[in-house]
């Protein structure tokens, strides 16, 4: 059986039991003083925006409570609803789904803590980030960290007994979101990486911390990247590929969610079929070439998290083995089974990047599973039932059981304020890259 399989048992016995049938136990794991590394996923980013709702069902929120039964001292930079950036909220149904931001913006809760946040996740952030950048001139690495050093340094500060370390999703991110694959610009070259992640395990660790860290999924696998077709079917059954900045698409193509808007128009659908026969921008497809580096370099980069984590004796939490193993059986918890589809699959929220209140559940008891085994406590998993029957899966922000077929034609559509500001919040750049050797970079 596979160690997928028996964490689902595992949860769904979770659902079965209370709170108080667990006796907190976290073996040589020691959560005084837990603080938390990483980026928008550690920081409880949902449906393109950082919310007090979201952020109190952060996975270290959850750790930290099932770790300590406390609901109070691990702090966050919590902001008010609907978020900075604006939470997105489904707009319309008919005649297309439509997905934008809530009205207004939100405000800091607690910006003058006295003293450094427990979870300092960015959202944005890449791993050089966490070692080096203090200021963003008004984004999100200011309100976190408040110009009080770098994610790393204060985190180092605080004298953490725990620390969890998701940290590498944005050093490969951008490229599949952006549909630009640039080494030393979407893409962080290996060494960099390597040499910085080292950076944060030596540091936390010098600080007195034992550690968890966690591999990076594949981002080209995202609903982001693969919810809309590169082919049209017609009724005969024939399909048609969509034309890109290359020609016609092969099924290693992906075309991203960014293209709802060009398709609107015509763009990418052969003049034969009712378009106007002229070809998705470059970025708004990401090329089976350009998948492959991305697919290659995830797998580089979960290398050095494995070695790392092998060196210093620490918990490692396979996300990537774990999310592959979801998308290709789907989740099965309390009758529901969850998978990694756009809107209907419960997993991920209106962004099509950052988990639901159910994963962000879920990815807090992996980490359980993890710490468990590697420091020999038992520590209790969260319990699911809430998230699956209750009132967090109305806000996790999903259409969970609706029977509705993604195409191109049919697609949801994320309005262009809501593209805007999520890759504002993650800090990946719209302006058109110059190549000197030809259209697309690698």
């Amino acid at each position: 059986m596979s160690r997928l399989r028996i964490l689902a048992g595992a949860l769904a016995l979770a659902l079965l039991l209370p709170l108080a049938a667990f006796a907190v136990d976290t073996g040589s794991a020691d959560f005084t003083r837990y603080v938390a590394v990483g980026d928008s996923i550690t920081a409880g980013f949902m449906s393109g925006s950082l919310y007090q709702a979201a952020q109190s069902r952060s996975y270290p929120a959850l750790i930290y409570r099932q770790a300590t039964g406390k609901t109070t001292g691990f702090e966050q930079p919590l902001v008010s609803s609907p978020g900075i950036p604006a939470q997105l909220e489904l707009k319309s149904l008919a005649p297309q789904l439509v997905i934008g931001p809530k009205a207004g913006s939100g405000a800091p809760l607690n910006l003058n803590l006295a003293r450094p946040y427990d979870n300092l996740a960015v959202p944005g952030a890449r791993v050089h980030d966490t070692v080096a950048t203090v200021t963003d001139n008004g984004g999100l690495h200011d309100l976190i960290l408040r110009r009080q050093g770098t994610a790393l340094q204060q985190a180092a500060f605080l004298r953490p007994t725990f620390a969890t370390v998701w940290i590498g999703n944005n050093d490969v991110l951008a490229a599949a979101t952006s549909g630009r694959v640039i080494e030393g610009v979407t893409l962080t070259p290996l060494a960099a990486f390597e040499t910085d992640y080292r950076t944060i395990a030596n540091t936390l660790s010098a600080a007195g911390a034992k550690l968890a860290f966690a591999t990076i999924p594949d981002v080209t696998s995202i609903p982001f990247v693969t919810t809309v077709s590169s082919f049209i079917t017609l009724p005969s059954g024939q399909q048609v590929p969509l034309i890109g900045p290359d020609g016609p698409l092969t099924a290693g193509d992906h075309v991203l969610l960014t293209a709802q808007t060009e398709l609107g128009q015509g763009k990418g659908i052969p003049a034969a079929l009712g378009g106007s026969g002229l070809p998705l921008s470059d970025s708004s497809v990401l090329s089976a070439s350009e998948t492959a580096t991305i697919t290659a370099r995830v797998a580089q980069y979960n290398n050095v998290i494995r070695t790392v984590a092998n060196e210093k004796n620490a918990a490692l939490v396979d996300v990537n083995a774990q999310f592959a193993g979801v998308a290709q059986h789907g989740l099965p918890v309390g009758g529901v089974t969850y998978t990694s589809s756009f809107l209907t699959g419960g997993l991920f929220s209106y962004d099509g990047v950052h988990p639901t209140a159910f994963g962000y559940a879920y990815l807090a008891n992996l980490f359980i599973d993890a710490i468990n085994d590697k420091y020999s406590g038992d520590i209790p998993l969260v319990n699911l039932y809430p998230f699956v029957f209750g009132t967090s899966t109305a806000a996790s922000s999903v259409l969970k059981g609706a029977d509705r077929e993604m195409d191109p034609a049919g697609s949801a559509l994320l309005t262009p304020e809501a593209i805007r500001n999520l890759f504002w919040a993650l800090n990946v750049n719209l302006t058109p890259p110059k190549h000197p050797h030809g259209r697309r970079g690698h």
